[in-house]
């Protein structure tokens, strides 16, 4: 048995499971990574249960593509962690002549201008519109190999921030591991597929709260059927909750787009669970009379307590944020839908304040 106190996560494995002779390697491998990320360890078990599987040749290679591209991925990031991006998500069949590529290239300029960085499908038509806009050197292209469509590009064609992946999912992803804001531009079913995934994400809690915005070109209604028909549909009959509908912001307007998104990082700065805790990490502490207020107008979706500022809470957050105040709660499970409204009045409290004391009338 390997030892808990070396391998903890790895849940006292056995080296029965496994080949004799490769016992002398697993743990030779395993004491490499002793006092690691005790994730190391579990990525390598995992990985020789997997090939112990006796998987068919065509698992394999799936399995291959999905690890490389998920490296792949995280190998382009790395460095631009500091960076706050948006995804803009929209049809690769768009002409430059039309106004929805026209807007698509001034929003993602205008958001290159509040110090965003944009990831795209790294493809043509709105995904070329909005990397035009970012500019090469804040651009990423994240593409699909498809028998059509889908070459790079010239924007982020040899770009280091350009790779491909094989499949959709992991191709997805990073469009939103990545992103603190996702932008809506009309397009097909890839756009579709998209944007119902952004919504599941955010309404079940499995992707932090962001913003999300349905732009579209002035004039244009191809956003309305959307909001005036297939929400209100849902919401008619009990199949998504009124408050669903806050998950989105639809405008035609690209400069009240990046206002939405960057009004929603005025204050807020990111999210994390820590058991069954929702923890909001803010730049500014609230003033006392704002907790209460927050509290007040929030304490029906509370699964239990109150809203509480806590300050270097827990002790295994990641030190580059062990500075930050954070709001710490519990939700009831099924009310992760109105955390956006709840960051937005954060926000709105603390700039309240902030006036206040700078002697600005609200």
């Amino acid at each position: 048995m390997i030892s808990s106190s070396r391998l903890n996560i790895t849940e006292h494995l056995s080296l029965d499971e496994f080949p004799v002779e490769l016992h002398t390697h697993i743990e030779a491998l395993l004491e490499n990574y002793n006092g690691d990320s005790l994730y190391k360890g579990a990525f390598l078990i995992e990985a020789l249960r997997f090939l112990e599987g006796k998987h068919p040749t065509p698992d394999l290679k799936m399995t291959t593509h999905v690890l490389r591209e998920v490296r792949q991925g995280l190998d382009c990031f790395e460095h631009y962690k500091v960076w706050r991006k948006v995804s803009f998500f929209g049809s690769a069949r768009t002409p430059d002549t039309d106004p929805r590529y026209r807007q698509t290239s001034e929003c993602a300029e205008a958001m290159r201008e509040a110090g965003f960085m944009i990831i795209t499908g790294g493809g043509g038509g709105q995904m070329q519109a909005a990397n035009e806009g970012a500019g090469r050197e804040h651009s990423f292209g994240i593409n699909i190999n498809l028998p059509m469509e889908q070459e790079p590009n010239h924007v982020v064609a040899d770009s280091p921030r350009h790779f491909s992946c094989q499949y959709f999912f992991t191709r997805k992803l990073f469009f939103l591991k990545e992103s603190d804001a996702v932008i809506l531009t009309p397009g097909g079913f890839g756009t579709l597929d998209e944007t119902f995934e952004t919504l599941t994400l955010l309404q079940t809690g499995r992707n932090p709260p962001i913003p999300v915005v349905l732009l579209e070109a002035p004039g244009d209604d191809y956003w309305g059927p959307f909001i005036r028909s297939w929400m209100r549909r849902l919401i008619d009959d009990g199949l998504i909750s009124a408050s669903d509908q806050q998950l989105v912001f639809h405008t035609d307007n690209h400069e009240t787009a990046v206002k939405h998104i960057n009004d929603y990082y005025i204050n807020y700065h990111s999210f994390r669970y820590v058991g069954h805790w929702i923890l909001l990490r803010i730049l500014n502490p609230l003033s006392n009379a704002a907790l209460e207020r927050l509290n007040a107008e929030f304490t029906d979706v509370l699964h239990e307590g109150k809203i509480e500022q806590v300050f270097n809470w827990p002790k295994s957050d990641d030190k580059c944020f062990s500075h930050l105040p954070r709001l710490r709660l519990q939700l009831i499970h099924n009310r992760v839908n109105v955390l956006p409204q709840l960051i937005r009045r954060v926000n709105a409290l603390y700039a309240r304040d902030h006036n206040n004391d700078s002697g600005h009338s609200d």
